[in-house]
Protein backbone atom coordinates (compact mmCIF):
# COMPACT_ATOMS: atom_id res chain seq x y z
CA UNK A 1 0.00 0.00 0.00
CA UNK A 2 1.05 3.65 -0.73
CA UNK A 3 -0.26 7.32 -0.08
CA UNK A 4 0.06 10.33 -1.47
CA UNK A 5 -1.03 13.26 0.04
CA UNK A 6 -1.67 16.79 -0.48
CA UNK A 7 -3.02 19.23 2.05
CA UNK A 8 -4.16 22.93 0.58
CA UNK A 9 -5.00 26.30 2.17
CA UNK A 10 -6.74 28.19 0.03
CA UNK A 11 -7.53 31.93 0.56
CA UNK A 12 -11.57 32.93 0.66
CA UNK A 13 -13.46 35.68 1.60
CA UNK A 14 -11.04 36.52 4.63
CA UNK A 15 -11.27 32.94 5.52
CA UNK A 16 -8.51 30.25 5.02
CA UNK A 17 -10.33 26.73 3.60
CA UNK A 18 -8.27 23.76 3.92
CA UNK A 19 -8.59 20.79 1.73
CA UNK A 20 -7.19 17.51 1.71
CA UNK A 21 -6.55 14.81 -1.17
CA UNK A 22 -4.83 11.76 0.12
CA UNK A 23 -4.66 9.07 -2.09
CA UNK A 24 -3.72 5.51 -1.58
CA UNK A 25 -3.62 2.00 -2.69
CA UNK A 26 -4.58 -1.80 -1.78
CA UNK A 27 -3.66 -4.38 -4.21
CA UNK A 28 -6.08 -3.27 -7.25
CA UNK A 29 -8.56 -0.88 -5.24
CA UNK A 30 -7.74 2.58 -5.54
CA UNK A 31 -8.74 5.25 -2.97
CA UNK A 32 -8.56 8.80 -2.47
CA UNK A 33 -9.32 10.72 0.98
CA UNK A 34 -11.03 13.67 0.58
CA UNK A 35 -11.38 16.94 3.30
CA UNK A 36 -12.55 19.80 3.91
CA UNK A 37 -12.76 22.57 6.35
CA UNK A 38 -14.11 26.01 5.76
CA UNK A 39 -12.30 26.82 8.76
CA UNK A 40 -8.71 26.64 9.59
CA UNK A 41 -8.99 26.17 13.39
CA UNK A 42 -10.84 23.22 12.69
CA UNK A 43 -9.37 19.91 11.07
CA UNK A 44 -11.54 18.85 7.33
CA UNK A 45 -13.89 16.31 7.58
CA UNK A 46 -12.55 13.45 5.40
CA UNK A 47 -14.27 10.80 3.37
CA UNK A 48 -12.94 8.02 0.97
CA UNK A 49 -14.02 6.92 -2.13
CA UNK A 50 -12.71 4.04 -3.53
CA UNK A 51 -12.04 2.46 -7.30
CA UNK A 52 -11.58 -1.03 -8.81
CA UNK A 53 -11.32 -1.93 -12.16
CA UNK A 54 -14.32 0.34 -13.45
CA UNK A 55 -16.42 0.82 -10.63
CA UNK A 56 -16.29 3.96 -8.71
CA UNK A 57 -17.77 3.48 -4.85
CA UNK A 58 -19.91 6.68 -3.69
CA UNK A 59 -18.66 9.90 -4.71
CA UNK A 60 -17.77 12.42 -1.78
CA UNK A 61 -18.77 15.70 -0.87
CA UNK A 62 -20.18 18.47 -3.30
CA UNK A 63 -17.46 21.20 -1.57
CA UNK A 64 -14.76 19.02 -3.11
CA UNK A 65 -16.40 18.53 -6.63
CA UNK A 66 -13.67 20.46 -8.68
CA UNK A 67 -10.80 17.68 -6.84
CA UNK A 68 -13.22 14.60 -7.62
CA UNK A 69 -13.57 15.82 -11.27
CA UNK A 70 -9.86 15.78 -11.65
CA UNK A 71 -9.53 12.45 -10.08
CA UNK A 72 -11.93 10.85 -12.49
CA UNK A 73 -9.87 12.05 -15.90
CA UNK A 74 -7.42 9.31 -14.80
CA UNK A 75 -9.65 7.02 -14.55
CA UNK A 76 -11.44 4.47 -16.19
CA UNK A 77 -14.87 4.67 -14.54
CA UNK A 78 -17.70 2.85 -16.35
CA UNK A 79 -20.39 2.70 -13.29
CA UNK A 80 -20.80 3.93 -9.61
CA UNK A 81 -22.36 2.37 -6.71
CA UNK A 82 -23.82 4.79 -4.21
CA UNK A 83 -23.86 2.69 -0.54
CA UNK A 84 -26.31 5.27 0.56
CA UNK A 85 -27.74 8.47 0.42
CA UNK A 86 -26.17 10.96 2.81
CA UNK A 87 -24.23 14.26 1.68
CA UNK A 88 -20.70 13.14 1.64
CA UNK A 89 -21.37 9.91 0.28
CA UNK A 90 -23.69 11.43 -2.88
CA UNK A 91 -22.96 14.82 -2.79
CA UNK A 92 -21.10 14.72 -6.81
CA UNK A 93 -23.62 11.99 -7.97
CA UNK A 94 -25.36 14.28 -10.06
CA UNK A 95 -21.86 15.91 -11.78
CA UNK A 96 -20.14 12.64 -12.38
CA UNK A 97 -23.29 11.24 -13.67
CA UNK A 98 -23.80 13.99 -16.29
CA UNK A 99 -20.23 14.29 -16.97
CA UNK A 100 -19.10 10.85 -17.20
CA UNK A 101 -22.60 9.41 -18.75
CA UNK A 102 -22.41 5.70 -17.02
CA UNK A 103 -24.79 3.79 -15.04
CA UNK A 104 -25.12 4.89 -11.11
CA UNK A 105 -27.25 2.37 -9.34
CA UNK A 106 -28.25 1.94 -5.80
CA UNK A 107 -30.66 0.47 -3.33
CA UNK A 108 -34.64 1.93 -4.12
CA UNK A 109 -34.90 3.78 -1.29
CA UNK A 110 -30.97 5.22 -1.85
CA UNK A 111 -32.33 6.57 -5.36
CA UNK A 112 -35.30 8.33 -4.01
CA UNK A 113 -33.70 10.58 -1.95
CA UNK A 114 -31.26 10.83 -4.25
CA UNK A 115 -33.68 11.69 -6.44
CA UNK A 116 -35.92 14.11 -4.65
CA UNK A 117 -32.86 16.27 -3.47
CA UNK A 118 -33.17 15.44 -0.05
CA UNK A 119 -33.10 18.08 3.15
CA UNK A 120 -29.35 18.94 4.17
CA UNK A 121 -29.09 20.47 7.29
CA UNK A 122 -27.45 24.17 7.85
CA UNK A 123 -24.05 22.33 9.34
CA UNK A 124 -24.00 19.99 6.22
CA UNK A 125 -24.72 22.44 3.72
CA UNK A 126 -21.36 24.74 5.41
CA UNK A 127 -19.50 21.53 5.83
CA UNK A 128 -20.20 19.18 2.74
CA UNK A 129 -22.28 21.54 0.06
CA UNK A 130 -25.48 21.46 -1.64
CA UNK A 131 -26.66 18.89 -3.25
CA UNK A 132 -28.14 18.63 -6.45
CA UNK A 133 -31.32 16.01 -7.04
CA UNK A 134 -30.17 13.15 -9.66
CA UNK A 135 -32.91 11.34 -10.92
CA UNK A 136 -32.69 8.12 -13.05
CA UNK A 137 -30.75 6.16 -10.77
CA UNK A 138 -30.94 2.84 -11.60
CA UNK A 139 -32.30 -0.19 -9.09
CA UNK A 140 -28.74 -2.41 -7.77
CA UNK A 141 -28.75 -5.54 -9.52
CA UNK A 142 -28.44 -8.18 -6.93
CA UNK A 143 -24.59 -8.77 -8.32
CA UNK A 144 -22.68 -6.08 -9.79
CA UNK A 145 -20.20 -7.35 -12.24
CA UNK A 146 -17.00 -5.80 -13.27
CA UNK A 147 -14.27 -7.53 -15.61
CA UNK A 148 -12.81 -8.80 -13.26
CA UNK A 149 -15.03 -9.09 -10.07
CA UNK A 150 -18.20 -9.84 -8.58
CA UNK A 151 -19.71 -7.35 -5.79
CA UNK A 152 -22.78 -8.53 -3.97
CA UNK A 153 -24.89 -5.82 -2.30
CA UNK A 154 -25.75 -6.59 1.20
CA UNK A 155 -28.26 -4.76 3.39
CA UNK A 156 -26.52 -3.46 6.55
CA UNK A 157 -28.94 -0.60 8.34
CA UNK A 158 -27.79 0.78 11.59
CA UNK A 159 -25.62 3.97 10.28
CA UNK A 160 -28.51 4.55 7.98
CA UNK A 161 -31.81 3.18 6.70
CA UNK A 162 -30.68 2.64 3.04
CA UNK A 163 -27.17 1.24 3.84
CA UNK A 164 -25.45 -1.15 1.43
CA UNK A 165 -22.26 -2.73 1.75
CA UNK A 166 -20.45 -4.46 -1.65
CA UNK A 167 -19.25 -8.06 -0.68
CA UNK A 168 -16.27 -9.83 -3.41
CA UNK A 169 -16.30 -12.84 -2.07
CA UNK A 170 -12.98 -14.33 -3.76
CA UNK A 171 -10.93 -11.24 -2.87
CA UNK A 172 -12.28 -10.96 1.06
CA UNK A 173 -13.33 -7.12 0.48
CA UNK A 174 -15.72 -5.51 1.60
CA UNK A 175 -16.44 -2.13 0.15
CA UNK A 176 -18.21 -1.03 3.39
CA UNK A 177 -19.41 2.95 3.42
CA UNK A 178 -20.29 3.82 6.62
CA UNK A 179 -20.80 0.33 7.34
CA UNK A 180 -17.73 -0.09 10.06
CA UNK A 181 -15.69 3.14 10.99
CA UNK A 182 -14.80 1.81 14.39
CA UNK A 183 -15.74 1.90 18.07
CA UNK A 184 -18.25 4.55 17.61
CA UNK A 185 -18.36 7.19 20.08
CA UNK A 186 -20.98 9.24 18.62
CA UNK A 187 -24.16 8.69 16.64
CA UNK A 188 -26.01 11.14 13.81
CA UNK A 189 -29.42 11.30 15.03
CA UNK A 190 -31.62 8.86 13.70
CA UNK A 191 -28.77 6.12 14.33
CA UNK A 192 -29.99 2.97 15.23
CA UNK A 193 -27.57 0.47 17.56
CA UNK A 194 -29.46 -2.42 18.07
CA UNK A 195 -29.27 -2.54 13.83
CA UNK A 196 -25.84 -1.65 13.83
CA UNK A 197 -25.71 -4.99 16.14
CA UNK A 198 -27.48 -6.79 13.93
CA UNK A 199 -25.90 -5.79 10.54
CA UNK A 200 -22.76 -6.58 12.17
CA UNK A 201 -23.80 -10.27 12.91
CA UNK A 202 -24.75 -10.35 9.58
CA UNK A 203 -21.67 -9.41 7.89
CA UNK A 204 -19.67 -11.81 10.36
CA UNK A 205 -21.41 -14.51 8.80
CA UNK A 206 -19.20 -13.64 5.15
CA UNK A 207 -15.74 -14.48 4.20
CA UNK A 208 -13.90 -11.05 3.93
CA UNK A 209 -10.50 -9.72 5.79
CA UNK A 210 -10.06 -6.44 4.24
CA UNK A 211 -12.66 -3.59 4.59
CA UNK A 212 -12.66 -0.94 2.60
CA UNK A 213 -14.66 1.90 4.93
CA UNK A 214 -15.38 5.56 3.91
CA UNK A 215 -13.51 6.95 6.98
CA UNK A 216 -11.12 4.36 8.76
CA UNK A 217 -10.37 1.55 6.47
CA UNK A 218 -8.99 -1.89 7.80
CA UNK A 219 -6.21 -3.80 5.84
CA UNK A 220 -5.76 -7.17 7.37
CA UNK A 221 -7.70 -8.85 9.84
CA UNK A 222 -10.81 -7.07 9.17
CA UNK A 223 -13.23 -9.69 10.72
CA UNK A 224 -11.30 -9.29 14.13
CA UNK A 225 -11.59 -5.29 13.81
CA UNK A 226 -15.39 -6.39 12.98
CA UNK A 227 -16.41 -8.40 15.82
CA UNK A 228 -14.27 -6.08 18.49
CA UNK A 229 -16.91 -3.77 17.09
CA UNK A 230 -19.90 -5.50 17.62
CA UNK A 231 -18.85 -6.91 21.69
CA UNK A 232 -18.17 -3.43 22.02
CA UNK A 233 -21.98 -2.11 20.65
CA UNK A 234 -23.08 -5.33 22.80
CA UNK A 235 -21.82 -3.66 25.89
CA UNK A 236 -22.75 -0.24 25.48
CA UNK A 237 -26.31 -1.40 24.69
CA UNK A 238 -26.44 -4.00 27.65
CA UNK A 239 -25.20 -1.49 29.71
CA UNK A 240 -27.66 1.45 28.85
CA UNK A 241 -29.84 -0.46 28.70
CA UNK A 242 -29.65 -1.85 32.52
CA UNK A 243 -29.31 1.82 33.70
CA UNK A 244 -32.54 2.75 32.02
CA UNK A 245 -34.78 -0.35 33.51
CA UNK A 246 -33.29 1.08 36.94
CA UNK A 247 -35.49 4.47 36.40
CA UNK A 248 -31.90 6.28 35.43
CA UNK A 249 -32.82 9.52 33.38
CA UNK A 250 -30.05 9.89 29.88
CA UNK A 251 -28.11 12.50 31.64
CA UNK A 252 -27.11 9.89 34.45
CA UNK A 253 -26.49 6.98 32.36
CA UNK A 254 -24.17 9.00 30.06
CA UNK A 255 -22.08 10.21 33.83
CA UNK A 256 -22.59 6.65 35.08
CA UNK A 257 -20.66 5.18 32.40
CA UNK A 258 -18.90 7.74 31.79
CA UNK A 259 -19.59 8.90 28.22
CA UNK A 260 -17.95 11.90 27.89
CA UNK A 261 -19.73 14.09 25.20
CA UNK A 262 -17.92 15.19 22.32
CA UNK A 263 -18.71 18.99 22.92
CA UNK A 264 -17.17 20.34 20.02
CA UNK A 265 -18.54 18.10 17.60
CA UNK A 266 -22.31 18.54 19.18
CA UNK A 267 -21.59 22.40 19.07
CA UNK A 268 -21.12 22.12 15.12
CA UNK A 269 -23.70 19.85 14.43
CA UNK A 270 -26.43 21.43 16.26
CA UNK A 271 -27.06 18.44 18.52
CA UNK A 272 -27.12 16.53 15.45
CA UNK A 273 -24.21 14.21 16.24
CA UNK A 274 -23.35 13.34 20.06
CA UNK A 275 -22.66 10.79 22.40
CA UNK A 276 -26.11 11.14 23.60
CA UNK A 277 -27.57 10.14 20.38
CA UNK A 278 -26.23 6.53 21.67
CA UNK A 279 -27.69 6.63 24.98
CA UNK A 280 -31.55 7.14 23.36
CA UNK A 281 -30.99 4.71 20.40
CA UNK A 282 -30.51 1.97 22.98
CA UNK A 283 -33.77 3.63 25.54
CA UNK A 284 -35.33 4.15 21.72
CA UNK A 285 -35.32 0.71 21.05
CA UNK A 286 -36.00 -0.85 24.71
CA UNK A 287 -39.43 0.70 25.00
CA UNK A 288 -40.23 -0.17 21.66
CA UNK A 289 -39.46 -4.03 22.47
CA UNK A 290 -42.01 -3.34 25.27
CA UNK A 291 -44.51 -1.37 23.58
CA UNK A 292 -47.76 -3.48 23.99
CA UNK A 293 -49.44 -4.01 20.71
CA UNK A 294 -53.23 -3.21 19.67
CA UNK A 295 -55.00 -6.33 17.89
CA UNK A 296 -57.93 -5.68 17.03
CA UNK A 297 -60.46 -8.63 17.15
CA UNK A 298 -63.61 -9.34 15.37
CA UNK A 299 -66.55 -10.02 17.45
CA UNK A 300 -69.84 -11.59 16.25
CA UNK A 301 -73.10 -9.90 16.19
CA UNK A 302 -74.88 -12.24 18.98
CA UNK A 303 -72.15 -12.37 21.18
CA UNK A 304 -73.87 -10.25 23.72
CA UNK A 305 -77.30 -11.36 22.86
CA UNK A 306 -79.71 -11.96 26.00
Amino acid sequence: MYILAEIRLLHHRQLILKKIVQHFQHGSVQGVRLGFSPVRWVEPFTVCLYFVDGLLVDTAQRHMQREVGELVKSLDVQQIFLTHYHEDHSGNVRYLRDSLRVPVYASKRTAQRVADSFRVLPYEQFWFGKIEPCPQVQPMPEVICTEQYQFRPIYTPGHSDDHHLLHEANEGWLLAGDFYVGKLKIFRRGEDIRQHIESARKVLTLDFEVIFCAHNPVFKEGKKALRAKLDYLEAIYGNVARLYHKDLSEKEIQARLGMKEATLVKWLTFHDVSVRNIIRSVIENERAERRPTTEVVKIKKDTFAG
